[in-house]
């Protein structure tokens, strides 16, 4: 009984602090502040943990939202204060203690400083019993109670966007909900994200794949709420000068992370969908580690290869042929009634107007800064954009599968500025 009142107060307390957080921000409008994409984007980040990964989601599918509130929650930061080390202390004695009767006999040492804090979860460094380095990946107090009273309000909270904001056209919110909420709750299963890691530990066994690892599961210390892995040590892949302690080739390391990660896309289960710098290292054997597989995706082989076509004919300006591609991705639910000439002639025009406004494109410098970057992303906006028009659908992971295309070409300028991901003989996009 204590168990379900404390459940209920923590609901309550949920509702009042989205009530208190979403009149405030009403108040904003009263005063004469204009609602829009950046004033809602500050509203869900002071929500916090359930509204931080909605935002993550209206960035990640163009297909869905608007180009400016894309755009805005694209700065949508899923990096919170840590929780004193006691409230992490309470989850790993609730859920590993079943058969012991403190964490001293499983653990020889846990580090109380935590590695990493994110809306879901906090990662701190420990040692097992038997020497081995681990590190626990702990989801924090009341995640659940906390995500399922806010998606549970969300549809009234939607009736007073509809209001304040009538461009953000919710009409068909319970869709994107089920979304929302289907990719929420497999992030919050790391029980889940225990079997990724070991279908992509497979897929590398599968292919002799020795270039890249994957952390071990220690599945008797992982449950629904922790996940127990081996640690493994190197740098993070972002500082050229510190890679050169591990490898004298950081360009060839660049092109044995796109081959992996491209097989993957034919020959694994779900592809890793979230590998930006944070969750990609060089380890001090020189091999390359992937980490943290909470995030994943699938698409089907011919929808990555009509993708990939389309990105080359993007880079050729072979607008014709990249309409083909658009079509051919599996994106349309009446593919006959697409005019590929008209599609070919708009997308064209789009990005010929796009280049011709945007110094970026004419410089002439390498395309090596967080700005130039963004760019690229917002031509991907664009080019939904004018899909969309065209009756054209995505695929669910399609801008998953978009957004670490662009996580890849930011590697690229900083570790291998003169390598093309199309041309060079080093890389093979369809995995073979």
């Amino acid at each position: 009984m204590s168990n379900l009142l404390k459940k209920s107060f923590n609901v309550v307390n949920r509702v009042r602090h989205t009530a208190s957080v979403a009149g405030l921000s009403a108040l904003r409008v009263a005063k004469g502040e204009r609602p829009d994409a950046v004033m809602l984007r500050e509203t869900f980040e002071q929500l916090g943990t359930t509204y931080i990964k909605i935002g993550q989601f209206i960035a990640s599918t163009p297909s869905l939202f608007p180009r400016d509130y894309v755009i805005a929650f694209q700065g949508c930061l899923d990096q919170t204060t840590p929780l004193p080390y006691q409230y992490i202390e309470g989850v790993l004695k609730q859920e590993l203690l079943t058969d012991h009767h403190s964490l001293d006999e499983l653990f020889l040492y846990i580090d109380e400083t935590p590695l990493a804090s994110a809306s879901i979860a906090q990662v701190h460094a420990a040692t097992l019993r038997d020497g081995r380095d681990v590190v626990l990946k702990v989801q924090k107090p009341d995640v659940d109670v906390i995500m399922q009273t806010d998606l549970g309000v969300l549809h009234g909270v939607t009736k007073i966007m509809e209001r304040l904001m009538p461009q953000m056209r919710f009409a068909s919110i319970s869709p994107i909900i089920d979304e929302i909420r289907t990719r929420m709750l497999a992030e919050t299963d790391f029980i889940a994200e225990a079997s990724n890691i070991r279908d992509f530990q497979q897929f590398l066994q599968m292919t002799g794949n020795q270039k890249v690892v994957a952390p071990e599961v220690v599945d008797e210390l992982t449950t629904k709420k922790v996940l127990t892995m081996s640690r493994l040590h190197g740098i993070s892949m972002v500082d050229e000068v510190a890679m050169r302690q591990y490898s004298a080739d950081p360009a060839q390391v660049m092109a044995d992370t796109l081959n992996t990660w491209f097989a993957s896309l034919m020959m694994c289960n779900s592809f890793h969908a979230d590998l930006h710098a944070g969750n990609l290292m060089l380890l001090k054997d020189g091999r390359i580690g992937f980490i943290d597989f909470g995030i994943v995706g699938k698409l089907k082989p011919e929808s990555w290869q009509a993708c990939m076509g389309m990105m080359q004919a993007l880079q050729d300006n072979d607008y014709v042929t990249m309409a083909g591609c658009m079509i051919d991705m599996g994106m349309t639910h009446d593919r006959e009634q697409v005019d590929q000439a008209q599609l070919a002639g708009d997308l064209a025009k789009m990005i010929t107007r796009i280049m011709a406004e945007d110094k970026t494109y004419t410089s002439g410098k390498p395309f090596n800064t967080k700005e130039q970057a963004d760019e690229l992303n917002k031509m991907m906006l664009e080019i939904v954009e004018v899909g969309k028009r065209h009756g054209i659908h995505f695929p669910r992971d399609f801008a998953l599968l978009t957004k670490q295309m662009l996580y890849f070409d930011r590697f690229m300028r900083t570790l291998a500025p003169d390598m093309d991901m199309f041309n060079d003989a080093r890389v093979s996009l369809l995995g073979r």
